[in-house]
């Protein structure tokens, strides 16, 4: 098929937005506290996160990587408006180098070589372009024992080279200071999760040193400051029953969700502003615990969870760093209808879900099983939350508090017809597919504001075909453009490409379709030679009313990027770069963003016109 007779979507117009936003050097990048908020440089930020489980276990591999690439996930998270992943570790694969056994690396071919921890540095790396924070979270001490319940080993542990390991306190926090020091240089190495869910023996404040984590945690969350002079904030989790139920309720606490001891037995850092409180919580898929089976089950929650860590809400910064549910049954569908606004009335909507991984035995994920899909049910009550997720931008070595974009301006061009050029911040052009009789056009140019308008009319006496672009820009400190396209097709007999949907012969009412790409450039820099390099985030949007299939288009310059990832890469075809859907983002569904990026030697990013 000759691409020049096709009516071609183009994206025409590159601009870049900052609006309003507060940025700062990447090296200045500091997080703290300040009363309940969260903050960024001083800055409140909001957090929506999600846990990735695997790397902690005896597959020294974060799941899924054997049919997605690190990549494709980690584009998922944008697209549902996680800001925050968090990664747990086993101290076993911090002191040997552990490697990975459950890695496609056809689909993942950064990763070949690496050991554990080299792969965790990864992620953190990939997830800094896309603007998501990372939390560092010690899970176990070895990946063939469970979760211990206080934060060294009792007795020593057998690793997976026979030796016999005892996990003292030192070892633990010296780990950690390893963890730190490594990925300290990424902007957003975010927070220290120092032990995942202490529970059993543990206690807070009975002056028992040898259970008592709220001296535990204080004693090493201080020691990796001095140390390593940490830029992020620390997490800490409580614990399960407190021995004597002292301040603390005697039953029913999940495993690092007992926070009431603070109330009694306060824990402060030697350095301020830095501790967050992150219990976790679960349904009755993961235990019945004896409240669920109360009769005045739901509506007794509120108080449950207030007595476990609700009291922190107006007083201390909060986290909810573990949560989640399998929606199985009616009892656990109230769970999560009962959470959701408690988090909403409390204003508690900080939080990190469990979990990424859909093979998670007694929770629900934000994936369906096939690694691909989104749960919609889950992405339904996530996004009821109302968290609003701070959205952190990359524009060279700065990170911005606030969208950066480039958004794709489409236009429409046909073969024969009239010919439409974008430019300026603003244009609204209408076009006919035969000679025009009459042209009107008006010009507007504001100075000062970064805006300009031009609005073009073509007419005919009989057109058979109306294409019209429209572009609306909003500048607040800044410039943005936002751009719809819709063709409609009337009497008589037409071939009309729209937006990537073709409809040949007959006639088309009613029928609208739009296609947006909207690039983002999430990282750029100048190379030792003096070259730029970019990286851009895309999404690819389908705002019209009916699914979309098997979508193309081709970049200029017809160049190859250096990296693709995502839903769609591109392929040489009699000697043009045509990007296609990968197999599992074949269909474009209306109003589902579809994630796409590119990395490429150059200051500008591709001009994209739809073939398909």
């Amino acid at each position: 098929m000759n691409i020049k007779y096709l009516l071609s979507l183009t994206i025409s117009l590159f601009i870049l937005v900052v609006s309003g936003q507060q940025c700062f050097d990447q090296s200045s990048v500091t997080y703290t506290t300040s009363g309940t908020q969260l903050q960024m440089n001083g800055q409140t930020i909001r957090v929506q996160g999600i846990a990735w489980f695997g790397l902690e276990t005896l597959t020294f591999s974060p799941g899924g990587l054997q049919t997605k690439s690190v990549e494709q996930l980690l584009d998922v998270l944008v697209a549902q408006k996680f800001n925050v992943l968090r990664l747990p570790f086993s101290v076993d694969m911090i002191l040997k180098p552990r490697m990975p056994n459950q890695i496609n690396y056809g689909l993942n071919p950064n990763l070949a070589g690496l050991n554990a921890f080299q792969v965790f540095e990864y992620i953190t790396k990939a997830c800094a372009t896309r603007g998501i924070l990372v939390v560092a979270e010690m899970h176990r001490f070895d990946p063939n024992d469970y979760i211990p319940g206080l934060w060294y080993s009792t007795q020593c542990i057998y690793n997976i080279d026979g030796q016999c390991i005892n996990y003292t306190t030192d070892v633990v926090t010296n780990a950690w200071i390893t963890v730190v020091n490594t990925l300290q240089k990424y902007w957003n190495f975010w927070a220290v999760d120092v032990k995942n869910e202490p529970h059993g023996t543990a206690t807070w404040g009975t002056g028992n040193t040898a259970t008592d984590w709220d001296a535990a945690f204080k004693n090493i969350a201080n020691t990796i400051q001095s140390k390593t002079g940490f830029k992020g904030v620390y997490f800490i989790e409580g614990i399960e029953n407190n021995a004597g139920s002292i301040c603390s309720p005697a039953t029913g606490n999940w495993w690092g969700g007992n926070l009431s001891p603070q109330q009694c037995f306060p824990v402060f850092l030697a350095t301020p502003n830095k501790l967050v409180f992150t219990p976790h919580t679960y349904c009755s898929s993961v235990s019945d615990q004896p409240y669920f089976n109360d009769p005045s089950y739901p509506s007794n929650m509120p108080s449950v969870w207030d007595a476990s860590f609700g009291f922190l809400k107006s007083s201390q910064p909060v986290v909810i760093g573990e949560w989640g549910c399998k929606n199985n049954n009616t009892k656990n569908s109230k769970w999560i209808s009962s959470f959701v606004s408690y988090l909403k009335s409390t204003g508690m909507t900080n939080h990190i879900y469990f979990s990424l991984n859909p093979d998670s035995a007694d929770t629900d994920s934000i994936l369906n099983p096939d690694w691909t899909t989104i749960n919609q049910n889950v992405a339904g009550y996530l996004n009821d939350i109302g968290t609003n997720p701070s959205i952190f931008s990359l524009s060279g070595n700065k990170v911005c508090l606030g969208p950066i974009s480039t958004t794709s301006t489409v236009s429409s061009t046909t073969i024969g017809g009239s010919t439409t050029t974008t430019t300026g911040s603003g244009t609204t052009t209408t076009s006919t597919t035969s000679k025009p009789t009459t042209t009107t056009s008006q010009s507007t140019t504001t100075t000062g504001g970064g805006s300009t308008t031009t609005t073009s009319t073509s007419t005919t006496s009989k057109p058979t075909t109306t294409t019209t672009t429209t572009s609306q820009s909003t500048t607040t400190g800044g410039s943005s453009t936002t751009t719809t396209t819709t063709s409609t097709t009337g009497g008589g007999s037409s071939t009309t490409t729209t937006a990537g949907a073709t409809t040949t012969g007959g006639s088309t009412t009613g029928h609208t379709s739009t296609i947006t790409i909207q690039q983002i450039l999430s990282s750029s820099w100048t190379d030792s030679n003096n070259k730029p390099w970019s990286v851009y985030n895309c999404f690819i949007t389908n705002t019209g009313s009916s699914a979309i299939q098997n979508v193309k288009f081709s970049s200029v310059p017809n160049v190859a990027p250096d990296q693709s990832w995502g839903a769609y890469t591109p392929a040489n075809v009699n000697g043009n770069w045509i990007w296609s859907a990968q197999s599992w983002a074949l269909t474009l569904q209306p109003n589902q963003p579809t994630n796409f990026g590119y990395q490429v030697q150059s200051a500008t990013p591709f001009t994209f016109t739809i073939v398909q």
